[in-house]
């Protein structure tokens, strides 16, 4: 049943990346050359930190989709993508610094996923405000797989630490707030 899961969550991660894909090709989708610049590079950060700091197998699953579905779309963004770079983008790269440093030079990769985490959450503050402002704005599909994927990466995870699901744990509540509010007209239809 684990094999199972770990081949969902695989496949889900790659929805979610070629759904990003095809939405740029498409013209829906236009994400900035160098945020996504920065989110390869924390990309790169994530997977080692979840790799070498504790991560279960399930979620080592889950960051190498985000390594390699990140660095599909910033290659495509190099034509397909804007070149706008925000103050979000700015203290995600420092924090992007802040976390190499820690993982190189003083051995601490679950140190630097937690920075790198947080470099994510703050490069996503812009997204966040507009979805809250306007629902409909975000094209939600690629936030639903990758919610899923984490999700089950939870239910797959071998070790239930902090350290072994902090990655799916993140994606799950970051991904499952943008889909709540893009959606939140229905939910509040549903439950009122």
């Amino acid at each position: 049943m684990q094999n199972f899961l770990y081949i969902i969550i695989l496949l889900l991660g790659i929805a979610t990346y070629g759904s990003m894909v095809v939405q740029m090709y498409n013209g829906s989708y236009s994400p900035s050359f160098f945020s996504r610049g920065v989110w390869f590079l924390l990309g790169i950060n994530s997977f080692a930190g979840v790799l070498l700091g504790g991560g279960s197998k399930a979620s080592v699953i889950l960051a190498s989709t985000l390594l390699i579905g990140n660095t599909l779309v910033f290659a495509v963004s190099y034509k397909k993508g804007s070149r706008k770079f925000g103050t979000a983008e700015k203290v995600s790269l420092v924090l992007l610094v802040i976390s190499t440093f820690l993982w190189v030079f003083l051995k601490a990769p679950y140190i630097g996923l937690i920075i790198s985490l947080t470099a994510h959450f703050i490069g996503g503050i812009p997204t966040i405000t507009r979805v809250a402002k306007k629902p409909d704005s975000e094209q939600a599909y690629h936030w639903y797989f990758y919610c899923t994927a984490s999700i089950l990466t939870l239910l797959a995870s071998d070790k239930i630490t902090l350290k072994a699901v902090l990655f799916p744990l993140y994606f799950a509540s970051f991904d499952g707030l943008i889909i709540l509010l893009a959606n939140r007209k229905r939910v509040a239809r549903i439950l009122f």
